[in-house]
């Protein structure tokens, strides 16, 4: 249990709360479970590392590999039958038949698992699938449990009969605590990533490998992307990439590893720009194979590659304004995009003065003026993302749209697909009463989008008036 503990840090709530569930090995298996979260909230890991350490058989599905009925149950039976042969079943009665007869060659009452991962791809396939399977051990004789894991909750999850509700089980999203608790467990990793194709001297690779030099970091990391980023995964890697940076002066000697203001003001401007790179996985940092020119490749002594710390932010920025002009976007998922921009950095109560033609004359009082002359830091743009409304998104896409069109369901799911790419934090579920979102890219980005389409970002956007 310790061990498992270990592997799994701060999900112990969660871990006993399935062994509760799963681990009475005298008593049968409850029908089904509905374990939801955020993206990287540990619920598949800890359900294989639950199910491993129970010894049960079990089946772990992923529903985006089954685009069919047919390949989800021949997925379901193959991983259940211990002969490993092509199993053919084309529909529920199929499957139920099967799940029969191998309840007919098991001696004892085994528990058996059912595990579907990224369940809410079921819900495109046919409306009988999830029913059936929540209620799968009415239809067959075996202790099994259908467990469903999904980042949406139960109520996105519709049915025309009533069904048989599953226990729910709820993973939140880490802290800020938890997160720096996570992410510092791979110090050792961070650090080998750093010095692996470099040669350091003995003080200063001993000064990398200080824990205190790598929780400082964590600290100004967090400071910065924990407000627009929970995901552990997308936060591990941006945090690998800044701890390159973060070591540059260390290594030039230039600053030393305890003076902690000098450093805090030498990664602060790098961390918010890292900030537009979020999700898009853009590094620029080449290995040494990629970085090996033509005329050293014939050369006796290969030098060892150390990494280009000059001009790195340059570069991704630029692979930012390439990456963005090639975005094959539709013309309206565009400027619904730039919409959802204008509306996270802009004060709704200037909208009708930016967006209107006739909006009347404004009186210039000193008060306005002095809140006009903002220092960079107080800047819209640089503190962040605001939330907005879908009407209000609406409403800025048609007063920056030249043309008129309707509001069709097309248009609406444009809306879902930029939330399905991540350009847009919200719902996917498209609610005009009370669906929120959040534009999470970056100026640069947004402004190359733009300029595909021929359109000033910069023109409405009040930190520029």
């Amino acid at each position: 249990m310790e061990e498992m503990y270990n592997k799994l840090p701060c999900r112990e709530d969660q871990l006993n709360n399935l062994l509760d569930l799963l681990g009475e090995s005298d008593e049968p298996l409850p029908a089904s479970l509905f374990v939801s979260g955020g993206m990287a909230t540990g619920k598949s890991l800890c359900l294989t590392t639950v199910l491993q350490y129970l010894n049960y058989k079990h089946v772990f599905i992923d529903c985006i590999e089954c685009y069919s009925t047919k390949i989800l149950y021949e997925s379901i039976l193959a991983g259940l039958s211990d002969d490993y042969m092509d199993v053919k079943c084309d529909s529920l009665w199929e499957l139920v038949n099967n799940l029969n007869t191998l309840s007919n060659q098991q001696n004892n009452y085994e528990a058996i698992v059912l595990v579907l991962d990224r369940a809410e791809r079921l819900r495109n396939i046919d409306q009988n699938i999830i029913s059936t399977l929540l209620r799968l051990r009415e239809f067959c004789n075996l202790n099994i449990c259908s467990i469903f894991v999904t980042h949406l909750i139960y109520d996105n999850f519709y049915f025309k009969i009533g069904v048989r509700e599953p226990i729910k089980l709820y993973f939140p999203n880490y802290n800020k605590e938890e997160l720096f608790k996570i992410i510092f467990l791979s110090q050792k990793s961070f650090v080998r990533y750093l010095t692996t194709n470099n040669d350091f001297g003995c003080d200063i690779k001993e000064e990398l490998e200080r824990p205190e030099l790598f929780a400082n970091f964590l600290n100004a990391f967090l400071s910065v992307f924990y407000r627009p980023c929970r995901d552990l995964i997308e936060l591990q890697h941006m945090a690998r990439v800044n701890f390159v940076k973060y070591c540059e002066p260390i290594i030039k000697n230039e600053i030393k590893p305890n003076d902690l203001s000098k450093l805090w003001r030498h990664i602060a401007p790098i961390l918010k720009t890292s900030l537009e790179l979020l999700y898009l996985r853009i590094n620029t940092t080449k290995t040494p194979t990629q970085a090996q020119s033509l005329g050293k490749e014939n050369s006796e002594e290969a030098q060892p590659q150390r990494y280009n710390f000059d001009n790195i932010l340059k570069e991704e920025l630029l692979s930012t304004k390439t990456f963005a002009q090639s975005f094959e976007l539709p013309y309206y998922a565009k400027y619904l995009l730039i919409a959802a921009y204008l509306a996270s950095y802009n004060p709704p109560k200037e909208d009708k003065r930016l967006f209107m033609k006739n909006h009347g004359k404004q009186r210039k009082k000193l008060q306005h003026v002095r809140a006009k002359a903002k220092i960079s830091e107080k800047l819209n743009t640089q503190l962040g993302p605001k939330v907005f409304t879908l009407d209000r998104l609406l409403a800025i896409f048609y007063a920056i749209l030249e043309e008129r069109i309707g509001l069709t369901s097309n248009l609406l799911a444009q809306i879902a697909t930029l939330v399905e790419l991540r350009l847009i934090a919200g719902s996917k579920e498209i609610d005009l009463d009370t669906s929120k979102y959040k534009c999470i890219i970056g100026y640069d980005f947004i402004s190359a989008v733009a300029q595909t389409v021929g359109f000033n970002v910069r023109k409405y956007l009040y930190d520029f008036m």
